[in-house]
């Protein structure tokens, strides 16, 4: 079995396929003697307080829920080994975990035990297609990730800063800290904040970086100036920033700002919206571009509420609520008449 798929899997990395394999190897006696092994080797690596207080996911019952969700989904298990064997790879697994998570960290070995200090190294969390994760830093930040997005916690987080970098989308509800503002690196900008909740989008091959705030307020600078003084702006509650970074320009709004986290929530909600603003988070959004067939049809109000599921589907429930017909062509241009 190759070792570095393992460890894949338990950091929550391993494709569909790899974590099949793993799970497979795991009913095999090789498999069950390098969990009996990893165990033994455990000796209190889950009561180390540097490795729990890192980041309260590397929490042992947090692991040994984690692993007992994906362990419990396998359909190959039979009714009659299922307890036995199921309850023996979830305790050596959970062990397993926290010793694969532990070997991110150098552990400085000291005469007493009282002086072992852990090196930290910055923490990364990934997520794959169509897949969200939750997570709680050390500090009491709850940050929601998107699927294909990567966010990566500082080593020195919370000792010298609170800072992260964040690839991709996530919610964050970060927690009042006025000694460590909380600041996040994203692509040639960054959003600082002493407590609030929003919402930051910073895809690769994007020329924009987005922020909704919900609640608070947060700094949102540009760092591309080319030797021009960076350009920052204030968001507060309810208010939205579009960063294009060719233009190096940053534009704020109030329009439905609820309408950024659908990736979140699964609902659009739009209030007396014209169409033409409408369109302009469809742009944000879904990157597409509206034509109108007259200035009338873009004046056209929208209140509706509905589930979010693709872009197809919204043009469907926008056009029937306002008794129009649009049609979306393949180079991202919706006509609406």
């Amino acid at each position: 079995m190759d070792k570095k798929i393992v460890k894949k899997f338990f950091a929550n990395q391993a494709t569909s396929r790899e974590t099949e394999e793993v799970l497979d190897w795991f009913e095999t006696l090789e498999g069950k003697r390098y969990l009996q092994e990893s165990l033994d080797m455990d000796a209190g690596l889950m009561e180390r307080k540097e490795l729990r207080e890192f980041v309260p996911e590397l929490d042992s019952k947090y692991l040994y829920s984690s692993i007992k969700h994906r362990i419990n989904q396998r359909k190959e298990l039979s009714d009659i080994n299922h307890s036995y064997r199921l309850g023996f790879v979830l305790k050596a697994a959970a062990a397993v975990l926290v010793i694969i998570t532990a070997s991110l960290f150098s552990i400085t070995q000291q005469r007493h035990l009282d002086n072992q200090v852990a090196e930290r190294q910055p923490l990364a969390f990934q997520t794959e297609e169509e897949q969200h994760r939750k997570i709680t830093l050390s500090d009491g930040t709850k940050i929601r990730l998107n699927s294909n997005s990567e966010l990566i916690v500082s080593k020195d987080f919370l000792d010298k800063n609170r800072e992260v970098k964040l690839y991709g989308e996530a919610f964050f509800d970060v927690d009042h800290n006025s000694d460590f503002p909380f600041l996040i690196h994203t692509n040639q900008s960054s959003v600082e904040v002493l407590g609030t909740q929003f919402n930051v989008r910073s895809i690769l091959g994007d020329d924009n970086v987005k922020v909704a705030v919900l609640d608070g307020s947060v700094s949102f600078k540009n760092l591309y100036t080319n030797g021009i003084e960076p350009h920052s702006v204030t968001l507060t509650k309810g208010q939205y920033g579009y960063l294009n970074l060719d233009k190096r320009s940053i534009l704020v709004d109030e329009l439905a700002v609820d309408n950024y986290l659908t990736w979140k929530s699964g609902r659009f909600v739009f209030e007396k919206l014209s169409l033409e603003q409408v369109c302009t988070q469809l742009h944000r959004i879904y990157g597409v571009e509206c034509n109108f067939e007259n200035q009338e049809i873009s004046n056209l109000l929208l209140t509706a509420n509905f589930s979010n599921e693709n872009l197809e589907k919204t043009l469907s429930v926008i056009a029937l609520s306002l008794n129009i017909e649009f049609d979306l062509q393949n180079n991202g241009i919706v006509w609406f008449n």
